[in-house]
């Protein structure tokens, strides 16, 4: 049974490291399951920004 880990993002300063956490934690797969939590602060925030863009790619 693998592990859960519960990743939570209040704000727009927190995505790199989030970013970086989830990337590094992918070669532990098999053991650690992750869940992210993104407040609607940080998604108001990442909206934002999206809309600086002329296209945004998932």
């Amino acid at each position: 049974m693998r592990k859960r880990l519960i990743i939570g993002m209040s704000g727009v300063s927190g995505a790199p490291l989030t970013i970086e956490l989830l990337k590094q934690l992918q070669q532990y797969k098999e053991i650690i399951e992750t869940h992210l939590i993104v407040t609607k602060g940080a998604e108001m925030t990442l909206e934002q920004l999206y809309a600086l863009a002329d296209e945004v790619h998932d």
